[in-house]
């Protein structure tokens, strides 16, 4: 054993492990209403450098390209590209290009939800208005948007985190396998009237 490893096992002690401990994590697992992670997104300011990075060199498939022309919380004309590439189990990364936030500022200085969020999973729009009811009776500000093939809570964490709370409705799946056949091109469209 490395003394890396000696060191990481050590910090949990030696505890004896039951048999029935993992289908008690199982269990837990099942009761959360968090099922997991969604996307991770961050802003880009070069969507074919981006492109290129995670779906060539990462070989993670670009899955979805939207061009939005209206900022979603003000409804401004305020023209931007979401873009997300998949991983292994579904989640994604995904990325802003926002020229009206974005050009010319440093990372970590844009107040928004574009800058950079973390959005998870939940089991049903019942478990949104779940969250929003117990987010809202401690103090935490929240904004419901239906994005149309999913719907969103967001807000900010303790530590000022992006947070955003998603669930997909039945619709998302044919939203989804048509997203992808057209994912390409709306980047390409997108990146040609970016300049």
């Amino acid at each position: 054993m490395s003394h890396q490893e000696d060191n990481v096992l050590g910090a949990v002690g030696e505890t004896a492990i039951d048999p029935k401990d993992k289908e008690l994590v199982i269990a837990r697992r099942a009761k959360s209403r968090v099922r997991g992670l969604n996307h991770h997104a961050y802003y880009c300011s070069d969507v074919e450098k981006t492109r290129h990075f995670y779906e060539d060199i990462l070989e993670m498939p670009m899955t979805i390209a939207l061009r939005i022309p209206d900022e979603v919380f003000t409804g401004k004309a305020s023209p931007y590209c979401h873009f997300f590439f998949e991983m292994g189990d579904g989640s994604s990364i995904a990325f802003f290009d926002y020229p009206d936030f974005y050009d010319g500022e440093p990372p970590f200085t844009v107040p928004t939800v574009y800058h950079h969020h973390i959005a998870v999973n939940v089991d049903s729009d019942a478990s949104i208005e779940y969250f929003r009811a117990r987010l809202e009776a401690e103090g935490y500000a929240c904004t419901y948007v239906d994005h149309g093939a999913f719907h969103s809570l967001y807000l900010k964490d303790p530590g000022g985190m992006n947070l955003e709370l998603c669930y997909s409705p039945p619709s998302a799946e044919e939203f989804m396998l048509r997203a992808e056949k057209v994912a390409h091109a709306e980047l390409k469209k997108w990146a040609a009237t970016r300049n």
